[in-house]
């Protein structure tokens, strides 16, 4: 080819599958479905980076933090039920973070709670749209709906703290969105069912609505009801064989020093996925109490998108109610379960369990949004002879979009834990307090945690004061803890007989701390900083072990 040869006429690029065969118009709608579903998940997760603590925290009921984060660093298994999914997904993570970043193991552990929720917001906009098919409008109040979500308290407060939660919801909105797209995602249902049971049992309480959704569809029935329990059942499978991550990390050797249950065995398994520990808070409470936890349940409902977010919602779920008779009553029962179980569950922080409840009602509120936009331009007709224009619905959609923006700022200082640092303050403290070789008791899970993560998780705490003995006081009554400390701690006089004979066997050979002034021994105990110190007795002779 000549030098002044014209060069060779470009061949465009090949269009998009959609754009080739439904047109131009086609691929708009296409690219805005897409942007409905990133926008709000990629605000959300700027939302939820820029407010999370920046380490370990006991805010939002995060105690539990520092023990799961304490068991995916050594490998070990965290309180009842376990979470075997969660703990090897922590364990993945962390491993990244630390390959890519500098950042301490807490602040990694709340941002993976950030990335779970902002996904959940995506998978939100994507279940409303679909729900709000066909309108042309209908991502505006989708995004609407997963906006919303994103900044109820309830699901807010979980994205910035370590915790299972984030995942549970994660998981269930996954399964939601499955089972509501038309035709059903079987495959896609089946995985996140099964997903749920390998983190967090209450998942189940959600799978009567899944299966009746199943049952209900236009093709379930003639394609026979062992289809549906097939699924269900798979799912139940798959999800339970996780839990053999429990068998194999108890049973390592040395054991992780985070090993609850010691479940090593079957027995231990089933103490501890069954959550013997904790069944004594269930349905623990007489008349006055129901009516108390009743009236807790409606205030948690009642606040998340506010008074009148909520009638919003209740005229999308009465929409529902009217033309989709078979939403209706996956939304009941859906709603139902676990209400009871939050209300019979009598811990301070059972409420959270309603995460999945608040987030159904995100599709309500979006198709209230619509039905709302629907009467104004029946009444603006009615008034003016023509209804609102495209104008109008994108005037009502800012003004939607511009109150939940202000919902999130008013609600930013009670929620936001970004300058958040009580339980970094108590390790400092526990680190310019302890002496080497001391023995620690704690009792709350606050600082039981704190310290396990400090010794185990970070390790900063261990490599400022080497040598801590933990021991907590209310684990202390099992036999699986006795064992535990035995294996951790070979030699320490005392363990496995009762408390104040390990304080006495123990006081004459190392400093001993408690995190809170203890019974045994009452008057022994002498304040020092934010701890108490056993004073030795004059008779006590220190002797190495």
């Amino acid at each position: 080819m000549g030098r002044n040869a014209p060069p060779p006429a470009r061949s465009a690029p090949p269009m998009p599958a959609a754009l080739n065969s439904a047109g131009p118009l086609a691929w708009a709608k296409q690219r805005a479905a897409l942007a409905a579903l990133i926008l709000p998940a990629g605000l959300a997760l700027l939302l939820y980076t820029t407010t999370a603590a920046p380490g370990l925290t006991w805010a939002h009921y995060g105690a539990d933090g520092g023990d799961l984060l304490a068991a995916a660093s050594v490998n070990g298994v965290p309180h009842p039920t376990g979470y075997p999914l969660y703990t090897l997904l922590l364990q993945g993570w962390l491993f990244l973070g630390g390959v890519f970043t500098t950042a301490a193991p807490a602040r990694l552990g709340n941002l993976l709670s950030a990335l779970c929720a902002a996904v959940s917001v995506g998978l939100t906009v994507a279940a409303a749209g679909r729900l709000l098919a066909p309108r042309p409008d209908r991502w505006l109040w989708a995004a609407a709906g997963g906006l919303a979500w994103a900044v109820t308290p309830l699901l807010w407060s979980q994205a910035v703290i370590t915790e299972v939660y984030a995942l549970h919801t994660l998981l269930i909105t996954l399964a939601g969105w499955a089972a509501l797209a038309q035709p059903i995602r079987r495959v896609t249902l089946a995985t996140a069912l099964a997903l749920g049971i390998a983190h967090h049992l209450t998942s189940l309480l959600f799978w009567p609505a899944l299966a009746y959704l199943l049952w209900t569809e236009p093709t379930g029935r003639a394609q026979g009801g062992w289809r549906v329990w097939g699924l269900l059942a798979t799912a139940w499978l798959a999800g339970s064989l996780f839990y053999l991550r429990i068998l194999w990390a108890a049973g390592a050797d040395p054991p992780p020093p985070v090993n609850w249950g010691y479940a090593d065995n079957l027995a231990g398994l089933w103490w501890l996925a069954g959550g013997a520990a904790y069944r004594a808070y269930f349905l623990d409470l007489g008349l006055g109490d129901l009516l108390g936890r009743v009236a807790a349940w409606a205030r948690v409902a009642t606040t998340q998108y506010t008074p009148l977010g909520l009638a919003v919602a209740l005229v999308g779920l009465a929409d529902w109610d009217r033309r989709a008779p078979r939403l209706r009553t996956f939304s009941l029962l859906w709603l139902a379960p676990v209400s009871l179980y939050a209300i019979a569950y009598t811990t301070v922080d059972s409420f959270i369990y309603l995460l999945p409840v608040i987030w159904l009602a995100a599709l309500w509120f979006a198709n209230g949004l619509a039905i709302g936009v629907d009467w104004l331009q029946a009444r603006a007709l009615s008034w003016a002879g023509r209804g609102v224009g495209g104008w109008g619905v994108s005037l009502v959609a800012l003004l939607i979009l511009a109150a939940i923006g202000g919902l999130a700022v008013w609600r930013l200082p009670s929620i936001s834990l970004h300058h958040d640092g009580e339980a970094e303050t108590f390790l400092s403290a526990a680190a310019a307090t302890f002496e080497p070789r001391s023995l620690v008791i704690s009792n709350g899970d606050a600082e039981t945690f704190a310290l396990w993560y400090g010794v185990w998780g970070s390790k900063t705490l261990a490599a400022q004061v080497p040598e801590l003995v933990l021991v907590n006081v209310s684990l202390y009554q099992f036999e699986w803890y006795h064992r535990l400390l035995g294996d951790l701690y070979p030699g320490l006089p005392g363990v496995g007989r009762p408390f104040d004979e390990l304080l006495a066997a123990n006081r004459a050979l190392r400093p001993i701390y408690t995190t809170e002034p203890l019974p045994e021994l009452a008057d022994r105990w002498t304040p020092q900083g934010r701890f108490w110190r056993l004073t030795p007795l004059p008779q006590d002779q220190a002797t190495e072990p």
